[in-house]
C-alpha cells in the first residue's frame, strides 16, 4: 500500500508510526535487548571503539545500548520519527551516535565498518528481490575486508506452521484487528491492521513482506560476496527448527 506515492515502509503515518510500539508490544521487545547485545558482542568479537552500522536502526533499540558498551555506532533508518527518538535517547545517555536518515539501498560509506547489523526482519519490505539484493551489495561495499554482516530474520517455517488469517491483539486503550493473506506463488505476505481506541476505528494501515527461505538469503549473500559463517535459531545460539521464531545469520565479507 502506498500513500501519495510513498512506499508503505516509508510512510511515517502508517505502520511505522507511534502506533507501532503498541502493536509490537515494545516493552516485551526491550526486555530482550541486553541479551541480544551480549550475543552480538560474543559473535563479533570486536574491540571497544570498533565501527558498527545498525542498518534500519529504528528508534535505536540496539544502537544506543551498544554505544553505551563502547562501540563507535552509526544508525541509519528511513524513518525520521524513529531517528528523532533514537537521537534523544543517545543524548539522554551522554552518547555521540551518528544517526543518518536514508534508504538502506544507499550506504554512503566505503570500507568503513567492522560490522553491519540488520535486525528485526528489516529485509523483505522492498519492491522486489533485486531491490533487497541491492542492500547486500551496499553492505559489502561499506564493510572493511573481513567485516561481519549479521541479519536477524523471521523464520518462515515458524510463521506458516502457525498461520492465522485473522487475529486480534489488545493494545493500551483498545485493540488491533489483523487480517493476513499469503501469496504462495510469490512468497509475499500482506497484512492489514485496523486500530481501535476507545471503541472507535482510528487507523487502517497495511504492510507487505516477501518471506525468504534461508537458502534464498544464503544465495543472495554469496552473490554479493559474503560467506555464511554461522546460523542460529535465535540469540541463544540454538539450531533453526520449525519452533524457532527467527534466524540469525552471521556472514563475512570475503
Amino acid at each position: 500500500m502506498e500513500t501519495s506515492g510513498i512506499p508503505w515502509y516509508a510512510d511515517e503515518n502508517g505502520f511505522y508510526s507511534e502506533d507501532y510500539f503498541d502493536i509490537i508490544n515494545i516493552a516485551s521487545v526491550k526486555e530482550e535487548t541486553a541479551s541480544q547485545c551480549d550475543f552480538l558482542e560474543e559473535v563479533l568479537k570486536l574491540p571497544k571503539g570498533a565501527k558498527i552500522l545498525d542498518l534500519c536502526c529504528g528508534h535505536g533499540r540496539l544502537t544506543v545500548p551498544l554505544a553505551m558498551r563502547g562501540y563507535d555506532m552509526t544508525g541509519q533508518d528511513i524513518n525520521s520519527y524513529f531517528l528523532k527518538l533514537a537521537g534523544e535517547e543517545a543524548e539522554k545517555n551522554g552518547l555521540r551516535v551518528n544517526f543518518i536518515r536514508g534508504d538502506m539501498r544507499k550506504i554512503d560509506f566505503t570500507g568503513h565498518f567492522d560490522a553491519v547489523l540488520n535486525m528485526f526482519t528489516s529485509l523483505g519490505a522492498l519492491e522486489s528481490d533485486e531491490e533487497d539484493e541491492k542492500v547486500f551489495r551496499e553492505v559489502f561495499k561499506a564493510l572493511k575486508p573481513g567485516g561481519k554482516f549479521i541479519i536477524e530474520y523471521v523464520n518462515k517455517d515458524f510463521i506458516f506452521r502457525r498461520f492465522k488469517e485473522t487475529d486480534r491483539r489488545d493494545i493500551p486503550g483498545g485493540y488491533v484487528e489483523i487480517n493476513r493473506k499469503y501469496n504462495h506463488l510469490t512468497s509475499s505476505h500482506r497484512e492489514t491492521y485496523d486500530i481501535y481506541r476507545n471503541g472507535s476505528l482510528v487507523k487502517h494501515t497495511e504492510l507487505k513482506f516477501r518471506f525468504y527461505a534461508l537458502t534464498e538469503l544464503f544465495a543472495m549473500l554469496k552473490r554479493s560476496g559474503f560467506s555464511v559463517r554461522d546460523v542460529f535459531g535465535g540469540f541463544d545460539r540454538i539450531p533453526v527448527t520449525f519452533d524457532t521464531k527467527s534466524c540469525v545469520i552471521i556472514s563475512e565479507k570475503l
